[in-house]
């Protein structure tokens, strides 16, 4: 008899047998590949990329100067009806006149299975159309028809592009199976890349060199590596030189599947991408390009719509004298700044960390950009004395920075020093507050561009607490029914989210996210302190609602309908760290009054709950008082914004263990 690890292993070989039998020509589809139901390895995938291969490579355009080619072959299986969707592709590129991107499809085809033959249903040219996103982008798109579960789909493009600061970046994984990958980057020894390659699947890698040649023609007087040819009439060149080439196979890869507590699954996809170095043409000095985090801090500043906008303060000089009349504290000072700025302009949903020109402009518009608003915060602060400089970022769904690169961010906020600690501004948000900034920013680490241009790493993850309290008063009655009140006080980030979420939320909209959360009738709903951002919320809630009666007894959870019912972390295994945003603690005082005629027959215990390190710990205390009512306090604390995946077996127990406790029963019997 075979051992489960027996039949995964011949599974693996036998996949891996079929991988290499395999013939991935354009046009070489076979029967086997157009019977087969299921991917192998995920038989509840909805289509596959059976293979792709990527060729990057570099040659030359009319006018004589580099560019990058990448040529791309895919096969993709649908499987089923949900896997119709993968039958659209797309490739951005982008316009600017001679420095123009292009993309080309081709050898595009449908295979289905017709009467036990191979069907091929070609697409033509004309069915290939773009799509304008805006006046610098396009798409070249292509809706491939005839498409039926068990459907094959082939397709080639080639896109050229005048832009070798990075390579094309090379996902291996994407949200369905990928059976095959494979990818060759060949780069002329002339140019050096950094490279950045995910960490999260294992791939085949490879490295050769070899002599490369090129024939190119120029009508503009440029030669061999764009230097000037002397001449400006149409000429042919060729070029012979000496290229590595980089290659990098991956096979079975899994889909990407989102997790709970992950900022952007996209920073956990295997990938590899490229950064330009340096370069030396021949005869010439060697160019270094990424250099190092102070360089990138002090070129942003030097830019006209950064440093420049910062410095200018004349048009609020009025205004801000004025708000600050008889105000010596640097907190206050901060507040009321920050108070005006946020109450004065109007995010328009851009994010940026250069302004759209002049802040002047933008002030008088009463309406900006991330950088408009948040660089005219820094530099308001600075003119009222307060030390504060601006944080450049990458907000959560760009991405982790990956290099040393302006290009890597996206967006800029405030940093003021009080006594203590540097505090985060966003004044783009009308619910930020001071050190509480909108979600999209928390994404790991920020640099601050200091009075001396150099950039100083900073952390966007919060380290306090946010908390939220609540108290419950319920009175049970003879039929099972619960009256209660109930008041919830969210603190800091807890009442961002409340804010952001529910701020613009009618009462009824809110009465009934509260009835279908927790399955209660609301009587009576108050809510204060929304548009207070310096004060926690605070919401009041009258409500009805009913347990479990069997015969002469009662039956209910200790949280009533509080409690967490179902453990968070499902997976078996985690690779990802488990973002949990910022730290919080929760905490619940309930007492419920006991029904006359009623005693308790049993209780669960009061109990202490923590992981490794206490990165997250629970207390539940219950018990009966002379009143004859049950108290039960629960406090739910989690340390850290940020957890290592190496603790996920035991967060994934803790709270197998907190979801037991919570839906333990108490029982009441009658008297």
């Amino acid at each position: 008899m075979k051992t489960g690890k027996q039949i995964s292993v011949l599974l693996l070989l036998l996949t891996t047998a079929t991988l290499f039998a395999q013939n991935y020509k354009p046009g070489k589809v076979s029967q086997n590949e157009l019977e087969e139901k299921a991917c192998p390895y995920d038989i509840d995938a909805r289509a596959a990329i059976l293979y792709e291969k990527g060729e990057i490579s570099f040659d030359f355009n009319s006018q004589g100067k580099w560019i990058i080619v990448t040529d791309v072959f895919v096969r993709l299986k649908v499987y089923n009806k949900e896997g119709y969707a993968y039958a659209n592709e797309g490739v951005s590129y982008y316009v600017d006149g001679v420095n123009s991107e292009s993309v080309d499809f081709s050898d595009l085809v449908v295979y289905n299975l017709v009467d036990g033959k191979v069907d091929k249903t070609k697409i033509k040219d004309d069915e290939v159309f773009n799509e304008e996103v805006n006046k610098k982008w396009k798409v070249k798109k292509v809706a491939f028809p005839n498409v039926k579960e068990g459907s094959i789909i082939e397709f080639r493009y080639i896109k050229k592009t005048p832009y070798i600061a990075s390579l094309p970046d090379w996902y291996f994984q994407r949200d369905i199976p990928v059976k095959k990958s494979e990818v060759e980057f060949a780069v002329p020894q002339c140019f050096v890349y950094s490279r950045i390659l995910s960490p999260y699947f294992p791939l085949e890698q490879d490295k050769k060199t070899r002599n490369a040649y090129r024939e190119y023609s120029t009508s503009v007087g440029k030669g061999v590596y764009g230097t000037s040819s002397g001449s400006n009439k149409s000429e042919k060149a060729s070029l012979t030189f000496t290229e590595n080439v980089y290659t990098y196979k991956a096979e079975n890869v899994p889909a990407l599947k989102n997790e709970v507590y992950v900022d952007n699954i996209n920073n956990y996809r295997s990938f590899i991408k490229h950064q330009l170095s340096s370069s030396q043409m021949p005869g010439e000095a060697e160019k270094k390009y990424a250099s190092d985090w102070d360089t990138v801090a002090a070129k942003i500043y030097e830019d006209e719509d950064f440093g420049k906008q910062i410095e200018n303060q004349s048009y609020y000089k009025e205004d801000i004298d004025a708000l600050l009349t008889g105000v010596t504290e640097e907190k206050k000072k901060v507040e009321l700044i920050f108070d005006y700025v946020k109450n004065r302009m109007a995010w328009n949903g851009e994010k940026s960390y250069l302004c759209t020109g002049n802040l002047k402009r933008a002030y008088e518009n009463r309406t900006g950009n991330s950088a408009d608003i948040n660089l005219m915060l820094v530099s308001m602060l600075k003119y009222a004395r307060v030390k504060a400089n601006s944080i450049l970022l990458s907000t959560r769904d760009k991405g982790h920075v990956a290099f040393v690169n302006r290009s890597e961010f996206n967006y800029v906020i405030a940093g003021a020093q009080l006594p203590g600690k540097v505090v985060l501004l966003d004044a783009t948000s009308k619910n930020a507050g001071i050190d509480v900034v909108p979600v999209r920013t928390l994404n790991v680490f920020g640099r601050m561009i200091t009075d001396e241009l150099k950039a100083k790493e900073i952390s966007l993850m919060p380290e306090k607490k946010s908390k939220t309290n609540v108290m419950l008063i319920a009175s049970l009655n003879a039929d099972g029914q619960i009256d209660a009140n109930m008041k919830k006080q969210y603190f800091d980030y807890e009442a961002l989210m409340y804010r952001e979420e529910n701020g613009n939320a009618s009462a009824d909209d809110k009465i009934r996210k509260l009835e279908n959360r927790y399955g209660i009738r609301v009587e009576e709903y108050n809510v204060l302190n929304v548009n207070e951002v310096d004060k926690a919320v605070v919401e009041e809630v009258s409500f009805k609602s009913d347990i479990d009666v069997a015969g002469n007894k009662m039956f209910f959870s200790p949280m009533l309908m509080l409690g967490l019912t179902q453990n968070p972390f499902k997976q078996e295994e985690r690779v990802y760290p488990i973002d949990i945003l910022y730290p919080r603690q929760e905490r619940y005082a309930i007492t419920i009054n006991i029904p006359e005629g009623y005693k308790v027959e049993s209780l669960p215990e009061s109990m202490v709950l923590g992981t490794q390190d206490d990165f997250v710990s629970y207390k539940f205390v219950v018990a009966v008082n002379q009143n004859n009512q049950i108290q039960i306090i629960a406090q739910e604390d989690v340390k850290y914004a940020r957890i290592n995946p190496e603790y996920y077996d035991g967060l994934k127990a803790f709270y197998a263990d907190l979801v037991k406790k919570q839906t333990e029963k108490i029982v009441l019997i009658k008297e």
